[in-house]
């Protein structure tokens, strides 16, 4: 059932959430069921219970407002904003787009989060670095992300998190960018140290890449920066180095087990060869004894013949008599490669 028109209308509302300058008619029956902050408010005694509303003073109204979204129709939109540098003025609609971002279009006093708020490293508001143009799409969808899980783990809103983490994994990049950094300074000031929920992807796309992302100086000093997943992703870097290791040693066995059998092969052609010589050697010993063919009785004049068989690669030096073609002597000699 859609349930989303209740929320815009307001109708048949128990329930009034106040943010900022915004307040929204919600309906207890919808999200209770699917948080236990707002069920353990609800069922309470205390004044929020009893006056039927509740003001979340120290939210911001976007993500309130994203957050109820999705408690009414299991998605939450992720804000497109095109960045601009800031007004020089806080009146109208003369903010800049970053916080509009953050203030839902509500420039209200008491939660003012202005561009340079935003821009600071560790603001708990997701601070965030100017970023190139390949990647700042993605990290405005992944900030999003972030902020959605970390309002399920408050409210405790299970299927937000999920939502949200699986919206977070399914996002990431295919190569970490020093843009990336400020993606993980924002998971570290809203989550648990102890979550890996969105940690974990990250740490995933490092593992994959370690041996070139390890090499980088910038990637150390930042990664240090975040004692914690250093010592893991250094634990499992090694785990992984060994384990290519051990590969690399079993792929040189086999390699070296093959040059050893193509070196007893070349040996025993070589072998062959100098056989099929000392033959022929033995051959031309022979003609210089013989005056006439054994067969025709001409003059022997012999001819050295080479006769090969494709299927077993051998190959046959004979010496026949020039005017009968007699073999001489019979059999021929031969060798295989």
């Amino acid at each position: 059932m859609e349930f989303e028109g209740f929320l815009e209308s307001g109708k048949y509302s128990d329930f009034t959430i106040i943010c900022g300058s915004k307040e929204w008619k919600v309906h207890r029956a919808i999200i209770c069921p699917q948080s236990e902050y707002f069920a353990t408010v609800c069922d309470s005694s205390f004044k929020e219970a009893k006056e039927a509303e509740i003001n979340l003073a120290n939210e911001i109204p976007l993500d309130i407002e994203s957050m109820l979204k999705f408690l009414y129709t299991g998605d939450y939109t992720v804000v497109e904003t095109i960045e601009q540098p800031p007004s020089s003025g806080l009146d109208g609609d003369l903010v800049s787009s970053l916080s509009v971002l953050a203030l839902g279009g509500d420039a209200d006093e008491k939660n003012w989060l202005g561009p340079d708020d935003l821009l600071k490293s560790g603001s708990p508001e997701l601070a965030i670095a100017k970023p190139t143009t390949q990647t700042s799409q993605n990290i405005r969808e992944q900030r999003r992300h972030i902020i959605m899980y970390a309002l399920g783990d408050q409210f405790m809103i299970e299927k937000l998190k999920v939502y949200a983490a699986k919206k977070f994994q399914d996002n990431m990049p295919d190569t970490w960018m020093p843009d990336h950094w400020q993606l993980l300074d924002g998971i570290e000031a809203r989550n648990s140290p102890t979550d890996q929920a969105l940690r974990a992807p990250i740490m995933k796309l490092w593992l994959n890449d370690g041996l070139e992302l390890f090499s980088g100086e910038e990637f150390r000093e930042n990664l240090a920066r975040f004692p914690a997943m250093e010592l893991q992703f250094l634990r499992s870097h090694a785990t992984n180095m060994y384990t290519l290791i051990l590969g690399l040693r079993v792929t040189l066995g086999v390699q070296t087990g093959d040059l050893e059998e193509r070196d007893t092969t070349i040996r025993g052609l070589n072998e062959r060869r100098d056989s099929v010589k000392s033959s022929l050697r033995d051959m031309a010993s022979s003609i210089n004894k013989a005056a006439k063919c054994r067969h025709c009785g001409v003059r022997f004049a012999g001819l050295l013949e080479e006769q090969s068989t494709l299927d077993n690669h051998q190959v046959w030096y004979l010496l026949r008599c020039k005017d009968c073609r007699t073999k001489h002597p019979p059999g021929g000699v031969g060798f295989g490669f």
